[in-house]
């Protein structure tokens, strides 16, 4: 096994991989990329979100009067690793890691080529999960892959006016975020996970849904995101 000359973490979005039924075309495309930087000498930590199918079941509990923020949270990480079983055999061709990490401590001494991550406490998404990996790993950097292109200095949705950033410190992040961490919010980074990327000295990268774009980030070529530092 060949040694990886920079450890990758990829935090992605659930909805990637289930937009509104599984889409197994990126799933494909997502397998040929993680080979193509492995290849590539490149150890690859994904960090899996739960995404749409995760709301959903989040919005049917919130029905009941009797369920907490905990509950939500708990219901979340349940739908991470669902996503997380469906990446780890459709790649267990691949030099990747037998089974689903975690918890932080456990990816101590992994040498596979790909390792797939997912949630294990409430009160943060699995961005949070993504920057304490990073931190274990000695990793400078952590790839945001979801359906968020770039940061905003409003919602583009309802906002036309609102402006595109390529580059951020993370004080102007956080100011534009909310400060607390609410299940099911969406942010580009949630605030937990912004935090402690400021503190450890994490570059997190903002990137669109686009394999190719994330392939430009990973080769140094011109690519479309926020980069936060």
């Amino acid at each position: 096994m060949k040694t990886s000359k920079e450890t990758i973490v990829i935090a992605m979005g659930g909805s990637l991989l289930i937009p509104e039924s599984i889409d197994v075309g990126f799933i494909k495309k997502l397998k040929s990329m993680i080979q193509h930087f492995n290849q590539n000498g490149y150890q690859i930590m994904l960090v899996v979100g739960g995404g749409k199918t995760c709301r959903y079941y989040q919005a049917a509990a919130s029905e009941f009067d009797n369920v907490t923020d905990i509950d939500l949270d708990w219901i979340g990480i349940k739908t991470i690793r669902l996503n997380c079983e469906l990446l780890l055999r459709s790649f267990s061709d691949l030099d990747i890691h037998e089974k689903v990490i975690e918890k932080w401590e456990e990816v101590v001494g992994i040498n596979n080529e790909l390792i797939i991550i997912g949630a294990w406490e409430p009160g943060c998404s699995s961005d949070k999960d993504a920057i304490e990996m990073a931190r274990v790993a000695g990793a400078s950097r952590v790839i945001n892959f979801s359906n968020t292109s770039h940061v905003y200095s409003a919602d583009p949705r309802t906002n036309p006016d609102a402006e595109k950033f390529e580059q951020l410190s993370w004080s102007e992040y956080r100011n534009i975020i909310p400060t607390e961490w609410t299940p099911g919010m969406s942010a580009p980074f949630d605030p937990v996970a912004s935090r402690l990327a400021e503190e450890s000295g994490i570059t997190v990268a903002i990137l669109g849904a686009s394999i190719e774009n994330l392939q430009n980030y990973l080769d140094g070529n011109e690519f479309e995101g926020t980069v936060i530092s």
